[in-house]
């Protein structure tokens, strides 16, 4: 019977552990918390940047584009295109901070329902950033407030940039778009602890079935020595 209620014990704990550990969602590998610009139409694997979203005041959006090591994002001629809020105009994407105030400049086009290569179509399109000195065609950060009545970050479903494969303020050999469909989920706190508890439930199971074989090794045929009505027959 101990030896029966043991196996019972054990194989309870390891569906315990099983479905606890099923149960816990994926978190993403990336450190982005906006749109992750994941998706390229060169065919370069990873993430190339990312474009964070926040309610800088009421009617309000400050759009800032960050640009991983290796990647910059194309001014003259370039594009971040977008989908989500309506009735924008090309005056309400205000003044444009490039890497962090060295130079301001400000877009010249704005296209509606644009085709973005590779990506479909975009209801927004803000284009061709001027302003910045001679020489330089490309930054490794940008940031623009949005202004509209009503206009909050959650109404923005997706972005799509132009971008260089080189850092800095010059454009490497390659250009292409890139694009970001979301904000990166993040591990919760609750899966995080119910993927720890389900570790150090198959810590513990080991340990048990190990005692479980001790048991069965040492303390066996003791009992059934013991018990005079054993039989070797039944």
């Amino acid at each position: 019977m101990l030896q029966v209620s043991l196996r019972r014990f054990a194989l309870g704990a390891l569906v315990t552990v099983v479905l606890g550990l099923a149960s816990a969602p994926l978190a993403s590998a990336t450190s982005c918390s906006g749109f992750d610009l994941s998706t390229n139409n060169l065919g370069l694997s990873g993430s190339v940047g990312c474009v964070t979203l926040s309610n800088s005041s009421p009617n309000q959006v400050t759009v800032t584009i960050s640009m991983n090591a290796g990647f910059s994002i194309k001014l003259n001629g370039g594009d971040v295109a977008f989908n989500g809020p309506g009735g924008l105009t090309l005056s309400d994407a205000g003044t444009i901070s490039i890497e962090s105030g060295l130079f301001t400049g400000a877009f010249t086009k704005l296209r509606f329902n644009q085709n973005i290569d590779g990506f479909g179509k975009f209801a927004f399109d803000y284009a061709n950033i001027k302003g910045q000195p001679g020489g330089i065609v490309s930054a490794d950060m940008i940031s623009f407030t949005i202004t509209e009545p009503g206009l909050t970050a959650s109404q923005f479903t997706s972005f799509a940039i132009h971008f260089c494969t080189a850092s800095g303020t010059n454009c490497g050999p390659m250009t292409g778009f890139a694009q970001g469909t979301g904000p990166s989920p993040v591990p919760e706190p609750g899966a995080m602890a119910l993927l720890g508890t389900g570790l150090l439930g198959l810590a513990s199971l080991r340990r048990t079935l190990w005692i479980i074989n001790r048991i069965r090794r040492e303390r066996g045929p003791k009992l059934l020595l013991a018990n005079p009505q054993c039989n070797t027959k039944n």
